[in-house]
């Protein structure tokens, strides 16, 4: 198996025709003909039913086909890579976020690239735990960072950033009655948690992992519902009232800073939940991440100085 036979086989599944794929690729139809067979052979499997109409993609060939896509990908960016290894850094690097990081980080982040290295260009994501560890593996996004879920992370590089502290979040003018004797008190103990409903991520993210270990750990149970999609969404209706969130304070200190949100600490055991770096072993560590991964490291503390960010930073 080789480049040209996987370049082949993507254009002849996009074009869903050999001969159109053979003038796009500017070589004979018999070439991409031989070379699509000698992969069929290879793989074991048909990749393509073939008609008077065309060719089409096996249920074998889908499968393949998101295989071939990541390869290509890869070699593309190894190509890349040995290109600016001895260059200043350049190009384009993602980076996927759990949306509390992203809301903390995010903007911090840009700025000093902008700074140091205008000539990466940072695409940015966020998403549950999960998911970015999905996109990391298919080679979607360079580096994630999130916190652990219980995903399989075999395959994953990890180094520790930052241990945040989870609060629970609340109005300032609470509409459910049973939110309205916490207005005045800045924590809240594991067990009165479990007296009233909580907003939390789902059992597949870090968020809802985290909540299930200490309720293992302490044999309570919290009442809890799903947020409400995207965290913009999810805060609003904290904001007006109508629910608590668990959460670090990466996610509302804007808020907390202008007074919308009321932020108790989680005593008894206070809850502690780690956040990683992670990228792919499956690809080198690039002349980009050795100097982006400091920046990340860089403006982590200086969020955490600044107060906005509670946890732990000395992790040593």
């Amino acid at each position: 198996m080789n480049t040209k036979q996987l370049l082949f086989f993507l254009k002849t599944a996009e074009i869903n025709s050999i001969a159109a794929a053979a003038r796009a690729l500017d070589v004979a139809q018999p070439s991409v003909s031989l070379q699509l067979e000698n992969l069929e052979h290879e793989v074991g499997a048909k990749l393509f039913d073939r008609s008077f109409r065309g060719v089409v993609l096996t249920e074998s060939g889908q499968i393949f086909k998101a295989h071939a896509e990541s390869i290509i990908r890869q070699v593309e960016q190894a190509k890349l890579d040995v290109h600016q290894f001895e260059r200043e850094p350049a190009g384009q690097l993602s980076i996927g976020m759990t949306q509390p990081i992203g809301n903390i980080i995010s903007v911090p982040l840009l700025a000093l690239v902008e700074q140091h290295y205008p000539n990466i260009k940072l695409e940015l994501y966020t998403g549950l735990s999960y998911s970015l560890s999905n996109q990391l593996l298919a080679g979607e996004i360079d580096i994630a960072i999130s916190s652990p879920d219980g995903s399989d992370l075999s395959q994953i590089r990890q180094e520790r950033l930052f241990q945040e502290k989870l609060f629970i979040s609340m109005g300032t003018d609470p509409k459910v009655p049973a939110h309205q004797s916490l207005k005045e008190k800045s924590t809240i103990t594991f067990a009165d948690l479990a007296e009233h409903e909580v907003i939390v991520t789902g059992e597949r993210d870090s968020l809802g992992y985290v909540l299930r270990r200490y309720e293992k750990e302490t044999g309570i149970k919290i009442p809890h519902k799903p947020a409400y999609g995207q965290l913009m969404t999810t805060l609003r209706y904290v904001v007006d009232g109508y629910g608590m969130l668990l959460s670090p304070t990466s996610a509302f200190y804007h808020l907390q800073q202008v007074g919308q949100i009321h932020a108790l600490e989680v005593v008894e055991p206070r809850l502690w939940r780690d956040v990683y770096i992670s990228t792919s072993l499956n690809r080198p560590e690039t002349a980009m991440l050795k100097v982006i991964i400091p920046l990340i490291h860089q403006v982590t503390e200086q969020e955490f100085k600044a107060g906005r960010w509670q946890g732990r930073l000395d992790l040593a």
